[in-house]
């Protein structure tokens, strides 16, 4: 039987479309109803620059620039006296071929930090989102750039994989890589460099962050002591309906305004149910269970879907339901690494 152009349909609606977002407003999960007078969370930040530079990594799909960025973050840590360095890697293929190229981009982070006054160029702390993080941990233990991180923090990486990855893996016969890939470099060719693009291995990059291969890459790619690993998970429902376990998942650690939930943007909500194991209904960001977020020290949840943990579709400000403001939460992070004398 022939399968035409089904699986490149169904591939380029799960692997492409997602992200990819038309401009809109700010806090653009919520209706005109749902524009409540939230209370940001937590303190206003403050504190030290830190010592080290840090290199945002992105993660599938994703270019300094595109709908995948850290949206306004590398400014505002720079506000605040961070070296920052944001990397780009090819947005369709391995962790093993991303992680080279994020390797060059630790190499630059550290070459520009030499020329900051104050700076410790000995190592880089990586602050990474979604793939990005597997990408830094191919880096650290594989690479052998253990000794030039200092730390590793992750948001809503699949460390325990994504069943969306899964789930390509069985609808795209081998077949069709060849026309897919083809598609998927073409569209990358609008948001990322000709050569980042002509990388393209689809098949590769879902195995990377398949569920079913989360198990072998942890044993090829274990902890070095030297570095310091934090992860952070978010959490979104559909129609920001309440799921019991969200709290539970979070291990009690699930700051939010007075329990409103986030509502998960509807290019997610698609795909959740197929993360979040159907009628299992695991806590899931709309690409990510909490679950398998989870690695280092885990420092609970974040009220946000996939695109808004970075700030995505172009956010500015506080979510006015759930109080979460992403520049904050980076700005955070940032500030407390430098407190612990990264």
């Amino acid at each position: 039987m022939k399968l035409g152009l089904a699986p490149v349909l169904v591939l380029a609606a799960l692997s492409l479309g997602v992200g990819c977002a038309a401009p809109t407003s700010d806090n653009t999960d919520q209706s005109a109803d749902d524009l409540l007078d939230a209370q940001p969370l937590g303190a206003t930040p403050s504190g030290q620059a830190t010592a080290h530079p840090i290199v945002l990594a992105h993660g599938f799909n994703g270019s300094p620039t595109n709908g995948w960025a850290f949206f306004g973050v590398a400014d505002a840590l720079r506000k605040d006296g961070h070296v920052v360095h944001v990397a780009a890697v090819p947005p369709f293929d391995s962790a093993a071929v991303r992680a080279k190229a994020l390797a060059a981009h630790v190499d630059q982070a550290i070459a520009e930090c030499k020329l900051v006054h104050g700076c410790d160029a000995s190592k880089v702390n990586i602050i990474a989102h979604s793939m990005g993080g597997l990408d830094s941990r191919y880096l650290i233990s594989s690479l052998g750039y253990g000794d030039r991180v200092a730390s590793l923090t992750t948001i809503s990486t699949p460390h325990g994989g994504s069943q969306i990855a899964d789930v390509a893996l069985k609808i795209i016969p081998g077949k069709t890589d060849e026309a897919v890939n083809a598609l998927a470099r073409a569209f990358a060719t609008t948001f990322t460099t000709g050569e980042l693009a002509s990388q393209t291995n689809l098949r590769a990059a879902f195995e990377s962050i398949a569920e079913s291969n989360a198990a072998s890459f942890d044993d090829q790619n274990p902890d070095d002591d030297r570095v310091y690993y934090q992860s952070w998970a978010g959490v979104s429902n559909i129609l920001g309906i309440p799921n019991s376990k969200d709290v539970g998942a979070c291990e009690g650690d699930f700051p939010m305004y007075h329990s409103r939930r986030h509502t998960m943007s509807l290019q997610l909500a698609v795909g959740a149910p197929f993360v979040a194991h159907g009628t299992e209904m695991r806590p899931n960001d709309g690409m990510v269970t909490v679950e398998n977020a989870k690695w280092g020290n885990f420092r609970g949840c974040i009220p946000a879907d996939h695109l808004a943990e970075v700030g995505q579709p172009k956010l500015s400000g506080m979510n006015k339901r759930t109080g979460f403001d992403h520049i904050r939460f980076y700005r955070d992070v940032a500030f407390e690494l430098a407190a612990n004398g990264y």
